[in-house]
């Protein structure tokens, strides 16, 4: 990884601290992006500033080797008193950012003939609960949308993979909401950006499209 160009869209505490280091300690150039907390800032709903930061950054840092997208919103309630703009937001953060995002990357990625897309899920992209259709709606969306641009990209050199993270994340607005949380139950920041690692690091000859991360005692 050293001297490559990695950028963490949805940066923020947390996970996207975790990637940061991990990376960085692995000899990359590591840029967040996030609606309002950092030098590159964008909403990725909106495609007219998607393309605007992602211009931005290969102006100062040339090529942009791995995107890891880590955007999304987490919207609850049962279908019948979910309102429609709800059901719509849900859709657009963690669904059409993502195509956003795609779009704006893989023209010079196509163009090098190398890349690499990596994409944060959760286990609504698996298995729609109760209280979580604008939720799983959008994650299975955005998995299978995924699924059909890594058949297009592959073959030209793009990596673009899934990650499923099935499980809840050790933060501390994890702990605040679920007061009993132990680090046994949560899955690590540090142990899925040590994933995100390994997954940047595979030869063309055995990339993996998709995995599953959960703690040791995590049903499923």
């Amino acid at each position: 990884m050293h001297g490559q160009c990695v950028v963490i869209t949805g940066y923020g505490p947390g996970l996207g601290e975790s990637l940061k280091a991990r990376f960085e300690t692995a000899g990359a150039r590591v840029i967040g992006v996030s609606r309002n907390t950092q030098e590159y800032r964008a909403d990725m709903t909106q495609p007219e500033e998607v393309v605007a930061v992602f211009d931005q950054i290969r102006q100062r840092h040339a090529h942009i080797d791995l995107v890891i997208h880590n955007v999304a919103r987490l919207s609850r309630g049962l279908m019948i008193d979910v309102d429609a703009a709800e059901f719509e937001l849900s859709w657009r953060y963690n669904t059409l950012a993502a195509f956003n995002l795609a779009k704006a990357v893989l023209p010079p990625m196509l163009e090098r003939g190398q890349g690499k897309l990596f994409f944060t899920g959760a286990t609504a992209s698996m298995r729609g609960a109760a209280g979580f259709a604008p939720f799983a709606s959008a994650k299975f969306a955005l998995r299978g949308m995924l699924q059909s641009l890594a058949r297009e990209v592959q073959p030209h050199g793009i990596h673009v993979a899934h990650l499923v993270l099935d499980g809840i994340l050790w933060s501390a607005i994890s702990r605040q909401r679920f007061s009993s949380l132990t680090k046994n139950q949560a899955i690590l920041p540090d142990d899925i950006a040590d994933t995100y690692l390994m997954l940047a690091r595979q030869a063309p000859s055995a990339w993996t499209h998709e995995i599953d991360l959960r703690p040791s005692g995590e049903s499923f």
